[in-house]
């Protein structure tokens, strides 16, 4: 309650000193002040009439002032309100205090003024209070009937006739094209709390959506055909071709709004199957719990922001076509992750992560100096398979650096630089973790004694 009261007399603030500086411009010359960006309307293209004067006139303020008051509501409502319906409020204000009466500004009197700033604060709060789910219908991924897959902050969901999406779609009050209805109601979706304004809300849909399939994608298996590795995970479309399908669920708000018309993508690798082995997969070996945890978590403490970063550098990497572009930011991805060090340093500290994480996904070199290279122990499979990132480095510090490039990547390095950066985030999340680092200070102690979490000494 306080905290409302207080950001309501902060804002009741701003605004006094936002309308102060109005002044009114006829029509004959108003539009040119705004155009030439040195103004702003106020409230809009509401026209005032002087008394006796038959030409129009419009209230404006210097945009610095504007500037001011947009930067006060964003910081006041939490970036969960656009500027546009900060305008749209000012000038809705306006409109609803002068139902019984003609609105005239400057205010006349005191209960006019305390109205039309109520009325202000009010269409602002509801926005900000605004709370629903996002649903994203997904093309080209079919999810298992009975699962339901955690991808970072969203949660993926089978479709069917009986699922939450088909329900919307074959809504009456919802006026679904029937091409638009038959594409989206039997499709697998994602779901996920949004909040704030629509502008607000489409941005956290786009940033969370992102954010699911790139968990998505790193936890989905690779497969070689024709010399070539792929991933079917990076053909799954979250929009159709041209304008997107997406669905803002409240129970509470019988508000509709009408969804573009369009077709939807073909996939070139075919619809993908989520089943619960694959689940189940992720969960026992991918450290799929802890991977959304710190997709959760990635603004609370500075280890989870650092796997975000980690992820997004593998995920370009892994969708780019250019062998150099993908080679530096694997090994950009696995330095994120690392205390910093030379090319050498990084290596063993590479060596102690995915050593002590426990498991490796791909192939791992043996020592072929054994009788029997099979019986090749952990550590020197370890040692062995990750020493290559060394190399890597070097490329990327080429890369990055501007330096003339006279090597080429071949397919079978940029292969084994995608598993090594893999397998370096597996094993940096199960081990962040079970360590419960949260600092950069933690880590990086770790890694000065590296040790399995069995062997973690008491606190």
């Amino acid at each position: 309650m306080n905290a409302n009261m207080d950001r309501k007399q902060e804002l009741e603030s701003a605004l006094k000193q936002y309308l102060s500086q109005a002044e009114m411009h006829p029509f004959s010359c108003y539009w040119e002040l705004v155009e030439a960006g040195e103004h702003v309307l106020v409230f809009g293209l509401a026209p005032f009439y002087l008394e006796n004067d038959t030409e129009s006139q419009h209230f404006l303020v210097p945009r610095e002032a504007d500037h001011k008051l947009m930067e006060k509501v964003d910081s006041l409502f939490h970036s969960q309100i656009r500027a546009a319906n900060v305008r749209k409020s000012l000038s809705g204000a306006m409109t609803e205090v002068g139902q019984e009466a003609e609105f005239i500004f400057p205010f006349e009197t005191d209960e006019q003024e305390r109205q039309y700033h109520d009325r202000f604060y009010e269409l602002l709060k509801s926005h900000y209070e605004y709370r629903g789910d996002a649903i994203v219908p997904l093309y080209q991924l079919e999810c298992a009937a009975g699962v339901e897959f955690p991808l970072a902050n969203a949660v993926l969901y089978p479709g069917g006739k009986r699922s939450r999406l088909a329900s919307i779609a074959n809504n009456e009050d919802n006026p679904f094209r029937d091409a638009d209805r038959e594409q989206i109601e039997h499709r697998s979706y994602l779901k996920f709390p949004v909040t704030g304004d629509p502008a607000s809300r489409l941005e956290q849909l786009e940033h969370e959506t992102d954010r699911a399939l790139q968990v998505l994608r790193l936890v989905y298996p690779w497969f070689d055909r024709d010399g070539q590795s792929y991933n079917p995970a990076h053909g799954v479309s979250t929009w159709k071709h041209s304008w997107r399908v997406l669905v803002y669920d409240r129970a509470t708000d019988t508000r509709t709004r009408r969804p573009w018309s369009s077709a939807a993508p073909i996939g070139i690798q075919g619809t993908q199957r989520i089943s619960s082995e694959l689940l189940e997969d992720a969960t026992k070996y991918y450290s799929l719990e802890s991977i959304n945890f710190h997709f959760q978590n990635h603004d609370c403490n500075l280890v989870s922001s650092r796997f975000c970063w980690a992820i997004e550098y593998y995920d370009i990497a892994s969708q780019t076509s250019d062998a150099f572009v993908a080679l530096a930011n694997y090994a950009i991805c696995v330095d994120i992750l690392l205390p910093s060090g030379n090319a050498k340093e990084l290596t063993k500290y590479l060596i102690y992560l995915i050593e002590h994480g426990g498991l490796y996904e791909g192939k791992m070199t043996l020592n072929e100096q054994l009788t029997e290279p099979k019986k090749t122990g952990w550590p020197e499979l370890v040692r062995l398979t990750v020493s290559d990132y060394r190399n890597f480095y070097i490329i990327r510090d080429m890369v990055v650096h501007g330096n003339t490039i006279s090597t080429v990547v071949s397919k079978k390095q940029l292969k084994k630089a995608r598993q090594l950066a893999k397998n370096a985030i597996l094993a940096y999340a199960k081990l962040s973790r079970a360590f419960v680092w949260e600092t950069d200070r933690q880590a990086k102690e770790w890694f000065k004694s590296p040790h399995s979490p069995s062997k973690k000494a008491k606190t």
